[in-house]
């Protein structure tokens, strides 16, 4: 694939060395930034082409040959920028548009654009640090689209819902048990399956309904 990365820095950086160690892909990585130490940096660590310069001037994205690009990633930790970048190389034919937002507020400007979105890992932290905080049981989490999460956590060793079909417990609505992982099976549940203490639960649910699946499976 043609690459074109926004931003040498940490993220821009790293990007980098993930998308050339993919020798599968056999990616071809341009990346830009106006800082000059950074792009002499790249030039030594990678074999990249840096182009010192700013990429909001859409002679900058031509010297990268944009209309080439299979995809542009923006990682500037500056929303205004990536967005402006993001609308240049979409108006000169990029299809597919990755960015760090890093503002939540930023996110639908995002959208309407039809960028996949990557939210600043610091806000990512932060988010992970909270739910740790709001759901002390819950041990993986995954957002699916804005209404619905995945999460993963086990029943007590003193659960009161061992024994129980997954029918009898009467779960909330607009949630299900995907799967069960007791000790070394994995078990893709029915109504009729029971539960046992100590089994890892995968739960699908809307975002409203959390609370209280998690509540319910903990006690």
């Amino acid at each position: 694939m043609y690459i074109v990365i926004v931003g040498a820095g940490r993220i821009g950086q790293r990007l980098t060395e993930i998308a050339l160690k993919d020798k599968k892909q056999n990616n071809n990585v341009i990346i830009i930034d106006k800082n000059q130490e950074r792009c002499e940096e790249v030039a030594r660590k990678y074999d990249a082409v840096a182009i010192n310069a700013d990429a909001t001037q859409e002679e900058t994205l031509d010297e990268s040959e944009v209309k080439k690009a299979d995809v542009l990633a923006t990682t500037i930790r500056d929303d205004a920028i990536n967005l402006m970048v993001v609308s240049l190389a979409k108006n000169k034919g990029v299809k597919h548009l990755v960015s760090l937002v890093n503002q939540e507020e930023s996110i639908p400007m995002f959208m309407e654009k039809g960028v996949h979105i990557v939210k600043n890992p610091d806000l990512i932290i932060a988010e992970n640090l909270y739910r740790a905080i709001k759901y002390p049981t819950i041990v993986d989490f995954m957002n699916v689209g804005e209404t619905a999460h995945i999460f993963r956590l086990p029943l007590p060793n003193d659960s009161k819902l061992s024994g129980k079909t997954i029918k009898e417990i009467d779960l909330p609505k607009k949630c299900l048990i995907i799967a069960i992982e007791r000790e070394d099976r994995f078990i893709i549940p029915t109504e009729d399956v029971e539960l046992m203490a100590g089994d890892k639960i995968t739960v699908i649910a809307h975002k409203d309904q959390v609370d209280k699946v998690t509540k319910l499976l903990s006690q």
